[in-house]
Formats: structure tokens, sequence, C-alpha cells
């Protein structure tokens, strides 16, 4: 009796493992411009979006618990209606990428997004299909979920997030005709708007910084701990991919996006190249990513 509860315990141990959930998020909801006495709301609202992120399975891999995304998702809430229970406000969301054979965790995905509301109501479902629109808040969520695991498949397989992607881009089409709400319509002001961020991932005019994504991760930080003169020379490699874009398209969010998670980093890797390689890599980021030269002078 005792061998076979055993048997049944390790089975499910195994099976958890191999079909834990994709990604592992921290949400915080940040609450301090609300005036009102009772916040249990936005402590239901944090642990409702961690639950519904950390416990769907997004995709049909098997993955291990820790080959998680890791990811934080942070509500600045700018107003409240307790009436109607409409929030208003931004979010920041973070992702992560290990890399291979260190304890460092890369950036890959840093966004702010200023146009966030949405109905939500404690103890309420959280209903969503990718395939239909059912609510703001779960539209948002399933979007931002797909678009970072296409991220994160992008950097381990070329142009491996296709099919996440894609699910993003229904779940956008959906959102677009079924909220009318900002954020999700072409043509706005917001260069960061949910609309940009998947027609310009999805769009082949910008399949180079697509590319770099693959090499700078597989053929840069993955290799950089044995090989830094190489996994450099791959990464300025994937400069040049992305000065392509730069050329045609030099306001694109695509650019914003990959500098925003990478302008750090980049810093920390050129500072300790040697210096015949400096004033090459200051020159290429400066010319692509001229908000921040400043940054980038501190290579020297």
């Amino acid at each position: 009796m005792h061998k076979r509860l055993l048997l049944l315990t390790l089975i499910i141990l195994v099976s958890t493992t191999l079909f834990a959930q994709e990604i592992l998020c921290n949400v915080k909801v940040i609450d301090n411009q609300i005036q009102l006495t009772d916040k249990k709301i936005f402590r239901t609202l944090e642990q409702a979006i961690g639950e519904f992120i950390n416990n769907r399975q997004w995709t049909a891999e098997k993955v291990q618990s820790n080959e998680r995304i890791e990811c934080n998702l942070q509500i600045i809430l700018s107003s409240y209606d307790v009436k109607t229970n409409h929030f208003v406000g931004t979010m920041q969301i973070i992702s992560r990428r290990p890399v291979f054979g260190t304890s460092y965790n890369t950036t890959i995905f840093n966004v702010l997004d200023e146009n966030i509301e949405f109905d939500f109501a404690e103890f309420q479902p959280m209903n969503f299909n990718e395939n239909s629109y059912t609510s703001n808040l779960t539209s948002l969520l399933g979007f931002y979920s797909y678009y970072i695991i296409g991220l994160d498949y992008d950097s381990f397989g070329l142009l491996g997030g296709t099919p996440f992607f894609n699910k993003a881009l229904q779940i956008a089409n959906n959102a677009q005709q079924g909220s009318g709400l900002a954020g999700w319509q072409p043509f706005e002001r917001n260069l960061r708007s949910r609309y940009n961020l998947i027609d310009n991932i999805l769009n082949e005019r910008f399949r180079p910084i697509r590319e770099a994504y693959y090499k700078y991760h597989r053929e840069g930080m993955d290799i950089m701990s044995k090989n830094p003169e190489a996994a450099r020379k791959n990464i300025y490699a994937c400069l040049e991919l992305v000065q392509k874009v730069f050329k045609i398209a030099p306001n694109t969010v695509m650019l914003i996006l990959f500098f925003e998670a990478k302008s750090d980093e980049l810093v920390n890797i050129y500072k300790n190249a040697p210096a015949t390689e400096k004033p090459k890599a200051i020159d290429l980021l400066s010319e692509i990513n001229v908000s921040n030269i400043s940054k980038y002078e501190k290579i020297r």
C-alpha cells in the first residue's frame, strides 16, 4: 500500500515538472494614487492576475519548472471607480531569459504600456478565449503573455516565436473590434501601442531585429562565459542587423524595445572589451540608438 502511494506521488511530481506552466510572473499593483480606506480589492486584483498568468498552460510544450520565463508585471493605478469597478493606469512588463552556463538573467522585454483600463470586480471569473474578446483585462494579460513567450522562443530559435506572435495578433484584432479602447487601435499617436508592438514584430521589413534577438542570445550571450571575444564579435554582427532596420525605419517601436532591454547590458559588455574594439562599438551604438549616446560614452 505504501509503495503504491509512493509511486502515485512520484507520478504526480514528474507530471507537474513536465507540464509546468511557461511563465513565472511577479505581479504588483501600485495604488498610492487611489484615495480609498479599504484597499483589499487591489490585493485581490494582484492575486487574480498572478493566478491567471502563472497557472495557465499557454503552449503545448513540456516545460520544466526551472525553464519558466521570469517576468515582472507592475500596474500603477491612476484612478479607480468603486461603483463601476473601472481601473485606469499604466502597466510595466519586464521579462528575462537565463544565459547559458551562468547565473545571469538577461532582459528580453521591457515596455511601459500607458493606456491601461479595464473592469474588475472581486471574485469575478477571469474568462479568456484567444479566439474571441471577453474582457479588456484578460485580453491585455493574454496579449503580453504570448508576446513575451514569442520573444523568448525567438531568442532560442530563429523566428521561433512566430506561432505565439500570431496568437497575440489574434487577441489584438479581437480586442480592437470588441473593446474600442486605446492601445489596440491603428494610427494612434502612442508609438508603443499594442497594435504597433504586434504589427511591427510580424512585419517582414523588421525581420532583421528578430534575427538579431536570436544571434544576440544564442551566438552572443550564451557563449560569453566560454569565449567572450567570439561573443562580442557576434553581438556586433547583431547590431549591424539592427542597423538595417534603423536605416529604413529609425522610429520603429522595435528599435525602442530592443535598446530599452539591452542598452545597459551592451555598455557592460563593451566596457570589458579591448581598447581596439571600443570605438567601433561606440560609433555603431551611437548611430542606431541616439537617445543613449551619453550612456555609450561610458564604454570608453
